[in-house]
């Protein structure tokens, strides 16, 4: 459900999903707070979700809140155009960091260093 690739100290995953809901977000989280002790920047790659639903947003919220708590950087990216849409009608592009692509992510935390 989830591919994970490592590259100059940030974490890609690419959520295998058409649609992200409260259980698909729960797994993503877990997944990627297993590697908080080790990495710290992260990128999430929702290239093939075409939908998130309201339980979803909530647990993808929920996963930020613990990357913020535990200095972390989580950055969202490939978000099609209903997605992109639920995350500005819900104000939710203000929480988060959102980037076009893979390399526009990995371009933003390289200007971070």
């Amino acid at each position: 459900m989830i591919t994970l690739d490592e590259k100059d100290n940030v974490l890609q995953a690419q959520v295998q999903a058409k649609v992200i809901d409260a259980k698909t977000a729960g797994l993503v989280r877990e997944t990627l707070m297993e590697h908080v002790p080790r990495c710290r920047r992260f990128i999430l790659d929702l290239q093939l979700c075409q939908l998130v639903d309201s339980g979803g947003l909530a647990g993808v919220v929920m996963l930020l809140k613990g990357m913020n708590a535990n200095q972390c950087e989580l950055v969202l990216c490939n978000l099609n155009k209903p997605v992109t849409s639920l995350f500005q009608l819900t104000r939710m592009d203000r929480l988060f960091k959102i980037e076009a692509d893979v390399p526009a992510a990995q371009a933003y935390f390289k200007a971070q260093a």
